[in-house]
C-alpha cells in the first residue's frame, strides 16, 4: 500500500505541476533543490554554509521586496554559485492571482530582474509562479519575458510529511524522486530549522540512492535563455 501511495503521489505531482516532459524523460540521475522566498538575516547565512558543506549547488527565488531590502544576503547567494529565480516583487502577487501577461505581473518581474541585475548576477532567470498561478502554464510576455522561464515543481514535502520530523521529510523527498524531479522548500521563514535539519539527511539519502543535485538552470538546458 506504501509503494502505491508513493507512486499515486507522484503521479498527481506530476500530472498538477506541469514540470515539462523533456525533464520528466530524462534518464541522468539528477535533482534540483530549490528554494522560496527570503533572503532574510542568519536564515539566508545558516543555509548557504549547510549547502557549502553537503556540496550542493541549488535554485534561490527570491522576492523582489526582500531582494531590496536585504541585497548582501542575496549578493552572498550569487557569489556562493548558486541559480536564482524571479518569484516577483511581492510573495502575495499570486495570492492575488495577477496574471504574469498583465502590467502590473510584467511590471513585477522586470522590477526583481533589475535588482538581481544590479547585484550582479548575469546567468538566465527563471521565474516561478504562486500555488494559486500552477493551473497556468503560459509564457510572462513583454518586459524580460525573454529572460524568464517558468520554474515549476514536482517535490513539495509540506504537501505530505510532517515538517517537524527531518526523517520523515527526507523519507518522503528519496521515495518521491525520480530523474529530474525538482524539489520546493521554504528555508527562510517558519520552515527554517526544520530544512536545516533535513537538508543532510535529503543529502545522505539521494547520494546512496545514486542521485547528484545540481541547480535548475543546468537540468532544464532547453529553456535557458
Amino acid at each position: 500500500m506504501k509503494t502505491l501511495r508513493v507512486l499515486l503521489r507522484r503521479t498527481v505531482a506530476i500530472a498538477l505541476l506541469s514540470i515539462p516532459a523533456e525533464t520528466l524523460a530524462n534518464d541522468d540521475k539528477k535533482i534540483a533543490l530549490t528554494f522560496d522566498d527570503g533572503p532574510m538575516p542568519g536564515a539566508t547565512e545558516a543555509l548557504l554554509d549547510e549547502l557549502d558543506r553537503l556540496q550542493i549547488k541549488a535554485t534561490f527565488f527570491p522576492t523582489g521586496n526582500a531582494i531590496e531590502q536585504y541585497p548582501e544576503q542575496t549578493r552572498a547567494i550569487v557569489e556562493a554559485g548558486h541559480s536564482l529565480g524571479n518569484r516577483t516583487r511581492k510573495a502575495a502577487a499570486g495570492e492575488r492571482r495577477v496574471e504574469r501577461a498583465s502590467p502590473a505581473a510584467k511590471r513585477e518581474i522586470a522590477g526583481a530582474t533589475r535588482i538581481l541585475r544590479e547585484l550582479g548576477y548575469r546567468d538566465s532567470l527563471a521565474f516561478r509562479p504562486s500555488l494559486s498561478l500552477l493551473p497556468r502554464p503560459q509564457e510572462p510576455r513583454g518586459a524580460d519575458s525573454r529572460d524568464a522561464s517558468a520554474a515549476r515543481w514536482n517535490l513539495l514535502p509540506e504537501s505530505d510529511a510532517d515538517l517537524k520530523d527531518a526523517e520523515e521529510v527526507a523519507d518522503y523527498v528519496a521515495s518521491n524522486a525520480f530523474p529530474g524531479a525538482v524539489v520546493l522548500l521554504h528555508p527562510m521563514y517558519g520552515q527554517r530549522r526544520q530544512v536545516l535539519h533535513a537538508l543532510p539527511l535529503i543529502s545522505e539519502k539521494l547520494r546512496a540512492r545514486g542521485y547528484e543535485f545540481t541547480t535548475l538552470s543546468d537540468l532544464l538546458p532547453h529553456r535557458a535563455t
